[in-house]
């Protein structure tokens, strides 16, 4: 099959992306032509030699210019157009994994690898996220949301809702990932200068009750609709107060840097795996994603959703006999059938409104 791999992005999370997408295209090529797509940091979509390697974007990236078609199916390469089987997005957070890519591979008419547009609309943001999750009963801790324009006003009064959860708390950019602008408080002082560095990040900022002598555990799933399967439980290990962006990316891809499985007891690792699917299902994911949690007394709660997890969480798959080229041919298998489900759909509605010429009297 022809294969598609998109990565990098004009986001915060390039670099990782560009982890991701390297990975992944190595992966596809094992079973699949690919054809490497990068973003780069200023939004311009191109294809070249060597997008297989990570050096390669070490420097300037040179390559033929790519444009995605509406209605076409397919693809301009230098010109030349392509129409591929399947679109494998590994951009990670803005305009990737906001839903911004599933919406441009909808309008193509392509199938591709990854949640919807609204399921990776509110999986990326994390106060809608939490939203939902509370609206399906789902285990969250306390929290508070403010726009960039609230946080401006004197009519909001941020210290009556801080004082209602109570410190320590955890300010987050809505919009961001890999735990970039995040930062905790332990008074005052702290929240109003990590909302003000918050707000130089995104819009829309949510402050979380933070745990103190908690454990973090992640677990992937896959699939689509009812047809879902979830991972093995992991637990990162070695970080403090919480995954900070070089604990998931420099240490986190070394195996010292997670214990799989959490050694956890086996009904516990069942909940969270339940959980998992039950957020999977809640969000309308499709594809993967890895739903991250945070115990403490014998306490789940849901943390947050990755509808775009890195390396796409291949590593937890792995444990239970999963390689890489397999999770790639089951995500286009599943990309596949989303795509036939959704051509099913009726899309056009012949109406007698153009013919009536009194609306326009």
């Amino acid at each position: 099959m022809n294969v598609v791999v998109i990565f990098g992005g004009k986001s915060s999370e390039h670099d990782i992306s560009v982890i991701t997408g390297v990975m992944a295209v190595n992966a596809a090529l094992i079973r699949h032509k690919v054809i490497p797509v990068y973003i780069t940091r200023d939004g311009k979509m191109i294809s070249g030699k060597h997008f297989d390697r990570t050096e390669t974007f070490l420097k300037d990236v040179k390559g033929k210019e790519v444009c995605f078609i509406p209605g076409s199916g397919g693809m301009t390469i230098g010109g030349k157009f392509l129409r591929p089987d399947c679109v494998l997005n590994a951009c990670h957070g803005h305009g990737g994994e906001d839903g911004a890519l599933s919406g441009l591979m909808e309008l193509v008419g392509v199938p591709y690898i990854g949640s919807g547009v609204r399921a990776s609309a509110v999986g990326m943001d994390k106060l809608l996220f939490k939203q939902v999750m509370a609206a399906y009963g789902l285990p969250i801790l306390p929290y508070f949301g403010l726009n960039k324009y609230e946080y401006a006003s004197k009519d909001f009064d941020i210290s009556a809702l801080a004082e209602k959860i109570g410190f320590p708390l955890i300010v987050k950019p809505c919009n961001l990932g890999s735990s970039i602008g995040i930062g905790i408080a332990h008074d005052f002082r702290e929240l109003f200068t990590l909302l003000d560095g918050a707000f130089m990040w995104d819009r829309r900022v949510i402050v979380e009750k933070a745990l103190d002598g908690f454990i973090e555990v992640n677990c992937a799933v896959l699939g689509y609709d009812d047809a879902i399967t979830t991972s093995e439980v992991e637990q990162p290990v070695g970080f403090k107060d919480f995954l900070k962006f070089d604990d998931k990316y420099c240490r986190s891809l070394k195996t010292e840097g997670r214990k799989m499985p959490a050694p956890l007891p086996e009904e516990v690792r069942s909940k969270i795996r339940s959980y998992a699917a039950e957020v999977f299902k809640a969000v309308g994911c499709g594809g993967v994603a890895r739903v991250d949690f945070l115990l403490k007394d014998e306490l789940i709660y849901v943390n947050e959703i990755n509808t775009v997890p890195g390396s796409l969480s291949e590593y937890l798959f792995a444990y239970d006999g999963v390689t890489f080229p397999d999770l790639i041919d089951r995500l286009i298998v599943n990309a596949v059938k989303i795509k036939k489900d959704s051509d099913s759909l009726k899309y056009s509605y012949d109406s007698n409104v153009l013919k009536d010429k009194k609306i326009y009297k």
